[in-house]
């Protein structure tokens, strides 16, 4: 089974307090083991997310999510917790105990932070590096887009409450045949996307630029307000 293109938004939060939690209490009383937990878990969460004993306890106790995130990001933010719990273990069997524990307990901070604040370190380094490289970029292959533009695209995910209804709102406010829906789990190469959650509505200009994006907790207005601002223009009535 493919592992999912999106995520719960408060799973990322929940997963780092405790690769925090574990880092910090293995700095604090200088055990590799309880570090080394903390490694497993992330690996775990990285290669076999649906068996991961972190998210089935989140699982067991979520409410449903209306909106979703995508899980590239978040694979990157984990993947930098892994390798730099690594170089941690590995300093610290080689002797180097003080190396070894500055770096588990940045690990450690860096979680922490993540969890308390919503602010996920290594995902704003993901986005931010996905959107120095679409600057001038066609996404037009990342989404499957075919055919002239501009394009209204609505990036939506299974089991996203609020994906369907901003759907619909795009769909009645911009012209007819301009909107495409993207399905993250059908399309999950749009998932490279520099957005942060789904639904996300993004304008694409005919050569394949993102001249906009708008995601959040959007109203009716704000929706009209962005597609009649970047969406194609409306043909006139005769």
């Amino acid at each position: 089974m493919k592992n999912p293109a999106v995520v719960h938004p408060h799973l990322p939060r929940f997963a780092q307090g405790v690769t925090g939690l574990l880092a910090g209490t293995a700095v604090v009383l200088r055990s590799p083991w309880t570090a080394l937990a903390a490694l497993l878990l992330v690996l775990l969460a990285l290669i076999v997310p649906r068996w991961s004993p972190v998210g089935i306890l989140f699982r067991a106790v979520a409410s449903p999510a209306s909106s979703l995130e995508p899980v590239a990001p978040v694979r990157f933010a984990q993947v930098l917790a892994a390798a730099f719990l690594t170089i941690g273990l590995v300093l610290v069997g080689a002797g180097a105990h003080l190396a070894g524990w500055v770096v588990v307990g940045l690990v450690a901070a860096m979680a922490l932070f993540s969890a308390i604040t919503g602010i996920c370190v290594g995902c704003e380094i993901y986005r931010l590096a996905l959107r120095r490289r679409s600057v001038d970029g066609d996404v037009r292959g990342l989404i499957g887009l075919t055919g002239s533009g501009p394009w209204m695209v609505v990036l939506t995910a299974p089991g996203c409450a609020r994906c369907g209804p901003v759907a619909r709102q795009v769909e009645s406010t911009a012209p007819d045949g301009a909107v495409v829906r993207v399905d993250l789990s059908r399309t999950p190469s749009a998932a490279r996307l520099p957005v942060a959650s789904v639904p996300a509505i993004l304008a694409v200009d005919p050569d394949g630029r993102v001249a906009s994006t708008a995601t959040g907790e959007l109203s009716a207005a704000e929706i009209i307000g962005f597609v009649r601002r970047f969406g194609p223009p409306v043909a006139a009535s005769a």
